[in-house]
């Protein structure tokens, strides 16, 4: 585990760093691999986050978040196996049983925890897209307990999620997961990794 102590006004600081790798979900069907790496750096009041994805589908916008259980269980990423209707694809219901609820966006106000907006990263013309962020710790955990009990985030027990696909691939009625006004091509899955903490 990496811990560095920081000096600050007679305060100590623990710096924790995680990191999680992201690998493809859905992928046989959506005609590409996406996967990355998303490191979480906790240092002091300040969460620095960055999400680095490579072949993800082209010039769309795409959901990121970390998702996990409020009471604590350790999230894992979903695979295939979640496809319990045999459609083909593991849809963001089919996720819940081992991964938990949708818990922290990584757009462009993380603190907020506004999941459904437009402020998510966009994809290049190669499936390539980076984010980085510093989000103010004691915000984020505030609003983390509003929603779900606790300020601790406890990062090495979620999973990250990166989700959507164009409107041009045919999703059958059976996948589901539409929030508010945005449909399932925003909300699939396509790639999960869980978080763990550095050594």
């Amino acid at each position: 585990m990496i811990e560095l102590k920081c000096y600050l006004k007679e305060r100590i600081f623990i710096m924790a760093k995680y990191i999680a790798h992201i690998n493809p979900l859905n992928a046989e069907k959506i005609g590409c691999q996406p996967h990355g790496t998303a490191e979480f750096i906790e240092n002091g009041d300040q969460l620095h986050i960055k999400v680095e994805m490579f072949d993800t589908p082209k010039n769309i916008e795409h959901w990121e978040h970390f998702h996990g259980f409020p009471d604590g269980k350790v999230a894992q990423a979903a695979t295939m196996t979640q496809d319990v209707n045999h459609d083909g694809f593991v849809d963001l219901p089919e996720t819940e049983p081992v991964s938990g609820t949708t818990m922290v966006p990584l757009d462009a106000d993380p603190a907020k925890m506004n999941i459904p907006n437009n402020t998510y990263p966009v994809a290049d013309s190669n499936g390539y897209y980076e984010y980085e962020i510093d989000v103010p710790l004691t915000e984020l955990q505030e609003n983390f307990k509003k929603a779900f009990g606790s300020t601790d985030l406890q990062l090495d027990k979620r999973v990250v999620y990166v989700h959507g696909v164009p409107e041009s691939i045919k999703l059958p009625d059976t996948v589901k997961g539409c929030v508010m006004d945005y449909d399932t091509h925003t909300t699939l899955p396509i790639a999960a990794g869980k978080i763990e903490k550095e050594d």
